[in-house]
């Protein structure tokens, strides 16, 4: 009893909390306003919120390199370090304070080791004999990293106005105030899934985790501006987890094993051989086999497959039976693999 009192004892504490975070709507919306492109996010009803913002601001957006595919705000990663999660100032007062090494070092998601950045801003043109990465697998990257180590200070102080200016706007202020409810919806959503924290982490993630660690915080954060994206940020301790909270979390399950099973009969060589002989050409088994090189029964397993996923069509002509590969449904799979994952 002892023992297992002291086992007990040692098991970290886990405290969750379920919040809706102006910092990270206002850094979403801010991700979606530096792509530079129009949409959903950026005008509504008329409205623009590059209308509300500065000359500066605007400049600043227009010369932010975009060559360095990041994708979604890197901004988001210092909730870490930083997790004012309420208010842009104390935010912005935060970041402001880091050394710029640990600035860079959590933009890019710890994925350049501190030594290598502490280099990098001692000499940005150095990077040029450094081995190529993901980050910088082409000149244009490399010029566009070197440029950002070079003028570091200008980007922390554009990001910072330009992350405050977007929450104080009246475009941003009405968008929060007009889809409260549907926020609180989806975070009543979550709270009412009975799970254990990492599990239900993973849940709303709709994925396992490779890497975890006995956190001891999690916060899970539905977003107005991240409506389709599942983000996870994470370190030794700390688990946030933002959702979008337009699509519901089962429509978001639902989905992914659906196309995780269609998914799987593709997943075949000669099931991908048959499908592109049967989208130029109606075709029987005997003549599918002989195409192939393998048995008419081997034939006959792999057809089932692609049947009971809705990518071959069957029609009987006498005695013989044809397919042919059902191109409107193989459009719907590969049109909501992309919708799935935003892109």
């Amino acid at each position: 009893m002892a023992f297992e009192k002291e086992v007990e004892q040692r098991k970290p504490v886990e405290v969750v909390e379920h919040l809706h975070s102006p910092v990270v709507e206002a850094l979403s919306l801010m991700a979606a306003v530096m792509d530079g492109k129009k949409n959903e996010y950026t005008e509504v009803d008329g409205m623009n919120v590059m209308d509300e913002l500065s000359d500066g601001a605007k400049d600043f957006i227009a010369t932010w390199p975009r060559t360095l595919g990041l994708g979604f705000s890197p901004l988001l990663n210092f909730l870490l370090p930083s997790p004012y999660f309420h208010d842009a100032r104390e935010f912005v007062d935060a970041i402001d304070r880091l050394s710029d090494a640990a600035y860079v070092y959590d933009f890019f998601s710890e994925y350049i080791p501190l030594p290598q950045v502490e280099a990098l801003l001692e000499s940005p043109t150095s990077l040029m004999t450094y081995e190529d990465t993901i980050l910088w697998d082409t000149d244009e990257k490399k010029e566009t990293v070197i440029e950002f180590f070079t003028n570091l200070g200008e980007y922390r102080r554009g990001f910072s106005s330009l992350l405050l200016e977007i929450d104080s706007s009246n475009f941003f202020q009405r968008a929060l105030n007009e889809k409260k409810k549907m926020v609180e919806k989806a975070m009543q959503e979550v709270q009412s899934i009975s799970m254990e924290p990492l599990a239900l982490a993973q849940y709303v993630m709709g994925k396992s985790f490779r890497r975890t660690s006995q956190y001891k915080m999690f916060y899970f954060i539905p977003s107005i501006y991240s409506s389709i994206a599942r983000i996870r940020l994470f370190n030794r301790e700390v688990c946030i987890v933002i959702y979008g909270c337009t699509v519901p979390l089962s429509d978001v399950m639902d989905k992914s094993k659906e196309l995780e099973s269609q998914l799987k009969v593709l997943a075949d060589g000669n099931r991908l051989r048959m499908l592109r002989l049967l989208s130029g050409q109606r075709e029987y088994g005997a003549k599918i086999a002989e195409y192939l090189g393998i048995t008419t029964a081997t034939v006959s397993h792999h057809l089932e497959l692609l049947k009971k996923a809705g990518l071959v069509q069957e029609e009987k002509v006498g005695t013989i039976k044809y397919f042919t590969c059902d191109k409107e449904k193989v459009d719907q799979l590969l049109t909501g693999v992309r919708t799935f994952l935003g892109t």
